[in-house]
Formats: structure tokens, C-alpha cells, sequence
């Protein structure tokens, strides 16, 4: 009986020891892994410092452009009235330019011909001169020639 007490105290003895060692082991694991989560932890906290800098100089940067937009907005509002009121306008804008254009373009074309009928004119009034003056040397020769004729047979 004392050998299976004593092998009850050794076994109780050994199962202590196994404990504490496993305790020692666990706590020295357990140290370990804390120090690794402080240094995950303390990265994550970098991380999100890091985000947290960036989200606020996008905030900062999204406030400014939000300042911004009401005027744009007008500028815009206005640019698009105009456009509106100038597309409104340019058909009759072209059909009046085109008409002043075709009546330059009428009214140098009656110029020309003007000018044109002129020029005729006188080139027809010189060449009627030529005729009359042509047609009374020519007269004026028929005369003489007859004459010179009519003498010619009195004379023979």
C-alpha cells in the first residue's frame, strides 16, 4: 500500500513538475505572443493614423472643391444661357447675314452689268462712228469714181 501511495505522490509529484513546466512554457509562448500583437498592434495603429491623415487632407481638399461649386455652378448656368439664347438667335443671325450677302453679291453683279452696258454702248456708238465716217469715204469715192468714169467717156 505505501508503494501505491508513494506511486500516488510521485505521480501527483510528476503531474505538478508537468503542469509547472507546461505553465512556464504556456507563459513564456504566451509572453512571446504578446510582444508579436504589440508590434501587430502597434503597425495597425501606424496603419490607421496613416488613413486617418490621408481621409482628413481628402476631407479638406472635398471641402475646398464643395466651396467651389456653387460658383462653378453659376458660371456654368450662365455660360449655358448664353449658349441657349446664341443657338436661339443664330438661325436668323445666318439668314440675315446670308441675305445681306446675297444682296452685296446682287447688287455688284447690276454694277456690273451697268458698267458692262456702258462699255457696249460705247464700243457700239465708236463703231457706228467708224461706219459713218466709212460709209461717207466710201460715198465720197462712189462719187468720184462715177465722175472720173463720166469723164473719162466724154473725154474719149
Amino acid at each position: 500500500m505505501m508503494d501505491m501511495e508513494i506511486d500516488e505522490l510521485l505521480e501527483d509529484e510528476y503531474a505538478a513538475q508537468q503542469e509547472e513546466v507546461s505553465h512556464i512554457h504556456f507563459v513564456e509562448v504566451n509572453g512571446e505572443n504578446d510582444k508579436q500583437q504589440e508590434v501587430e498592434g502597434a503597425a495597425l495603429l501606424v496603419d490607421i493614423s496613416e488613413t486617418l491623415r490621408l481621409l482628413s487632407e481628402q476631407m479638406i481638399c472635398l471641402n475646398e472643391v464643395t466651396k467651389q461649386l456653387p460658383e462653378t455652378l453659376t458660371v456654368l448656368q450662365t455660360t449655358t444661357k448664353a449658349v441657349q439664347c446664341i443657338s436661339n438667335e443664330l438661325p436668323a443671325m445666318v439668314r440675315e447675314q446670308c441675305l445681306e450677302e446675297y444682296k452685296k453679291i446682287l447688287a455688284n453683279a447690276v454694277k456690273n452689268y451697268n458698267q458692262m452696258q456702258r462699255s457696249a454702248g460705247k464700243w457700239q456708238q465708236t463703231i457706228g462712228k467708224d461706219k459713218n465716217e466709212s460709209f461717207r469715204w466710201v460715198m465720197i469715192f462712189v462719187i468720184i469714181i462715177q465722175n472720173l468714169l463720166l469723164l473719162n467717156l466724154v473725154l474719149k
